[in-house]
């Protein structure tokens, strides 16, 4: 018995899909350290002065946010993988509305 609609699971699935693609990518660039994203890191200067301006610090950051990244896109492919199940039982179904 499907839960959403076929137009619905459709929408889920493209949206599952744009996400797993968006956050797999933004994972790579942030586990090799691309400048790009070095203002989006959670960067506190009391604890990276107390690093002693350590780059190790900003590495761990750029580390926690790939992980961050690569969890979101596992989320996603939940997401994908129950739309994709309800696609198919909406196309498979074949029930009278009344």
């Amino acid at each position: 018995m499907p839960i959403c609609g076929l137009k619905c699971s459709i929408c889920w699935v493209v949206l599952g899909v744009w996400g797993i693609i968006q956050l797999a990518l933004m994972g790579v660039f942030l586990r090799v350290h691309a400048v790009a994203f070095a203002e989006d890191l959670p960067i506190n200067d009391a604890e990276w002065e107390a690093s002693k301006w350590n780059m190790d610090y900003v590495y761990k950051k750029y580390d926690a946010a790939s992980n961050n990244c690569f969890v979101a896109a596992g989320v996603y492919v939940c997401i994908l993988v129950f739309s994709g199940i309800q696609y198919r039982l909406n196309t498979r179904q074949n029930y009278v509305m009344q």
